[in-house]
């Protein structure tokens, strides 16, 4: 897969990917000029554009840029978690984010990515926990996931983190053939949760969502509760899901803590990206993580103790001598 560089002081270019453009390919299709001395060009998906991943991207590219005068980075909405591990993983995108049990799936070829293996896919540091449930009205008689059984239920677009999410969790909870499965993602989903066109909606992102707490004033929400049993044996079986306590008042009408569960987000990238590159990013990511969350606060859960908890694919060369210089421990899993 080419990839193109242009290095800004020399003649010659250097190919890895076309997702990091030649400075005049990007004069060409750019909708404002970036900066004259950039060496790399990078343009990321995410997710929605009401979703947690578009609006993290979208700082970190911000930043990233902002510090380092030879990249300049933009976020461009995506189709989510599965899309973006195919798209890094295939070279047709260099940086972008997933879950890490989406991104460990698409790394081995396993579980919803079966017959599907990317082994170029790399990891570069942690996120924000996505929050895992399903959103309902504040008045509806359903009360636990069980209670989907036989309801129209919005999944996410086909092939999102959503959409996988929503397939482990039914499935383990024997009712995955016994919903009605709507292929609709944020904020769609949440519109026809209030019309009552579906009667519940994947809930995978922060809690709150800022965008989705905004839609509660209007239409009163809760999220329905994951049973301990059901939620152990999800995390004994999939070990990137945890067990989480949503918390009472995270959207209007949510009255009450709710146990549900927690997926860990993760910065991936293909292992054919520059080290300099990766390095750069992944350095200013942490650096300036506190002037990142300004516009982007639900990264604030981001665990700044132990980066490498619930990373589940090996680390790229350039993130991995990051972390080594700070001092972080890395497992021997994780090591390129």
């Amino acid at each position: 897969m080419a990839w193109l560089v242009v290095i800004a002081l020399v003649a010659s270019s250097i190919a890895f990917s076309g997702c990091v453009q030649t400075e005049q390919a990007e004069k060409e299709t750019a909708t404002t000029t970036p900066p004259e001395k950039v060496e790399y060009k990078i343009k990321m998906t995410t997710g929605s554009p009401t979703g947690t991943y578009y609006i993290a991207l979208t700082s970190i590219a911000s930043v990233v840029s902002k510090y380092n005068p030879e990249i300049y980075a933009t976020a461009i909405p995506g189709g989510g978690s599965a899309a973006n591990a195919r798209g890094v993983g295939s070279g047709k995108v260099p940086i972008s984010l997933s879950t890490s049990m989406v991104a460990y799936f698409a790394y081995t070829g396993t579980g919803t990515f079966e017959g599907e293996k990317y082994p170029k896919l790399r990891a570069m540091a942690p996120a924000h926990p996505l929050i895992v449930s399903f959103i309902v009205k504040a008045d509806s008689d359903m009360k636990t996931i069980y209670d989907l059984k036989g309801k129209r239920v919005a999944i996410g677009e086909a092939g999102s983190g959503d959409a996988v999410a929503a397939e482990v969790i039914l499935k383990e909870a024997g009712i995955w053939d016994d919903i009605i499965k709507v292929n609709v993602g944020d904020p769609e989903s949440w519109n026809m949760v209030k019309l009552g066109t579906v009667d519940a909606a994947i809930h995978h992102t922060s809690l709150p969502n800022p965008n989705l707490y905004e839609e509660s004033m209007n239409t009163p929400i809760r999220l329905l509760e994951i049973p301990d049993e059901l939620a152990n044996k999800i995390t004994e079986k999939y070990p990137y899901f945890s067990k989480y306590l949503g918390k009472k008042g995270s959207y209007n009408g949510m009255d009450s803590d709710v146990k549900v569960l927690a997926a860990p987000v993760i910065l991936i990238t293909n292992q054919d990206v520059p080290e300099d590159l990766v390095y750069k990013f992944t350095k200013t990511y942490w650096e300036h993580f506190d002037e990142i969350k300004k516009s982007a606060p639900f990264l604030e859960s981001v665990n700044r103790d132990n980066p490498m908890a619930g990373i589940s694919i090996p680390l790229h060369p350039g993130a991995y001598r990051y972390w080594v210089e700070t001092g972080v421990k890395v497992p021997e899993n994780l090591k390129p």
